[in-house]
Order: structure tokens, then sequence, then C-alpha cells
């Protein structure tokens, strides 16, 4: 794929994590996650709202973690 394809790639699943939870949300971002790092791998700019959100979702991963353990 090239960067054009990748980014597009990575705007549409930026797009379908919007309006999901849960375990597809968790999918979705491992998607995203995977197509910024094929964009950079190339030589590609990722754009600073694609790595906020990537950062954002990471952010919410952890504290499910911790939300879910005992006390």
């Amino acid at each position: 794929m090239t960067v054009e394809e990748l980014l597009r790639q990575a705007l549409g699943i930026s797009e379908e994590i919007k309006s999901t939870e849960g375990d597809l949300r968790y999918e979705l971002h491992q998607k995203l996650h995977r197509a910024l790092e094929n964009i950079r791998f190339q030589g590609g700019h990722v754009p600073a709202y694609l790595r906020d959100l990537d950062l954002e979702l990471v952010d919410e991963e952890v504290e499910d973690v911790f939300d879910n353990m005992p006390v």
C-alpha cells in the first residue's frame, strides 16, 4: 500500500472508531495503529489528529485495565 492509501485507510478507521464501543473499538484501534506505523515506516507524515487519537485510545485501554483490577 502507498502512504496515500494508508492515510485513507486510517481516516476511514478513525471515523468508524467514533461510533463504536467495547471490543470492536479495541480491534479498530489496533488496525489504526498498524496503519499509522506503516505510514511512518514508509517515510510518510502522520497527521497530528490521528497521532492524538491513537494516544487517546491507548490511554482508554490502560484505564480499562486498571478499572477491572480488584482492590
